[in-house]
């Protein structure tokens, strides 16, 4: 962010998940900006790829950001990125929203690294204050406090800047993706009725969506999708917590179910429904599957396909063939059926699995987990 230091969507990461919104539209009138960014309580910073909107002294760590993730996304998908609009947590006012809305193809609602603290000190403060009543003034503000960064410390991030810029970049990813691929599925979620939650991202299979994504993440979120990738070929099981390609190119995302539920909980709370659907879940909430994978993983094989893939074939926008080829009415089988071969990888699903799993197994054969003793 800073430079160089539907029907919905819901994306869980390592530590946070956000449930995204988008819209249709052109480039955002001089006017509308002008009606928004002159109002005395509200900043606006901006790029060539668009605009944040926050409270006054709240945008410029974003600065940059968007542009970035937009040069990214260009670099993998050929094209580039839509106009995005990202809207601070602090800036509730739904008129904001829907302007922008009307004006950028893309709108980004997002919870600030502070606006988590504080959203986690109001949920532990309430809970203490009916536990403790007998708890008043610098006493209890001392043991908010401990509790919120016992809370961010078990989240795996504890506000780490360098990851909240990778997520940032992430969610950015999914909605440019959506948008450029299938531009006509529109769905609001700043105002957002939790029965329009049926389905886990865009038109495209969950696992191509997600691709999206983790292509844009910075390094931070890399060595974690990595380090899940190193823990998984550790294993002496031939890498059972990964799923298998055809299942993969299929499923549904495996954090959907828990997301959704988070958005259904916070509509009993005025404070909840101003949030949209911007969700945030820590690693610790995410729940292992019956099957006994992690949700987690999901995120760290979709960083491993997408580097094998693109180093196999040579080609970095080969995601970009297969997402023209699926918003086409295609399947990822027949993709591979037609264009695989030729391009250096198999023809087949199955085939395309085996030669996957060997080369994680290669790439990172006699390479022990961070917990295991071995340092990286």
């Amino acid at each position: 962010m800073k430079p160089q230091t539907k029907k919905t969507l819901i994306k869980t990461l390592c530590s946070a998940a956000g449930l995204l919104a988008f819209a249709v539209g052109a480039n955002a009138e001089p006017d509308t900006l002008s009606t928004i960014c002159n109002q005395p309580d509200i900043e606006c910073s901006f790029d060539d790829a668009g605009v944040i909107v926050g409270r006054p002294g709240s945008t410029q760590f974003y600065a940059g950001g968007v542009q970035q993730a937009a040069h990214k996304f260009e670099q993998y998908f050929g094209t580039k990125a839509p106009q995005a609009a990202v809207v601070l947590g602090e800036v509730l006012d739904q008129d904001v929203r829907r302007q922008l809305r009307q004006s950028y193809p893309v709108v980004l609602p997002w919870l600030t690294l502070k606006d988590r603290e504080e959203m986690i000190a109001r949920g532990v403060r309430a809970q203490i204050e009916r536990a403790r009543p007998d708890l008043q003034g610098e006493a209890l503000d001392a043991v908010v406090q401990r509790s919120v960064e016992a809370s961010l410390s078990a989240s795996g991030n504890g506000g780490d800047e360098n990851l909240h810029e990778g997520v940032f970049a992430h969610e950015l990813g999914h909605l440019f993706f959506i948008q450029t691929y299938w531009p006509s599925d529109d769905l609001d979620v700043l105002e957002m009725n939790p029965a329009d939650v049926t389905r886990y991202a865009g038109p495209a299979p969950d696992w191509l969506d997600e691709m999206a994504a983790v292509l844009l993440e910075n390094d931070a979120l890399t060595d974690g999708r990595v380090e899940g990738l190193v823990t998984a070929n550790a294993a002496a099981d031939e890498l059972q917590a990964l799923w298998p390609l055809e299942e993969f190119f299929t499923m549904t995302h495996p954090a959907f179910e828990q997301a959704r539920r988070v958005i259904e909980a916070r509509q009993s709370s005025a404070e909840g429904r101003a949030r949209g659907g911007v969700v945030m879940l820590r690693s610790t909430d995410l729940e292992e599957r019956d099957d006994g994978r992690s949700p987690a993983m999901f995120y760290a094989q979709s960083r491993g396909f997408a580097d094998y893939m693109i180093e196999k074939s040579g080609d970095p926008q080969v995601f970009a063939r297969i997402s023209s080829y699926i918003a086409a009415g295609g399947t990822m089988a027949g993709w591979l059926g037609e264009n695989g071969r030729s391009i250096g990888l198999a023809d087949t699903v199955e085939t395309l699995d085996k030669a996957f799993k060997a080369w994680i197994s290669d790439k990172y054969e006699g390479r022990l987990p961070l917990g295991a003793g071995h340092a990286h």
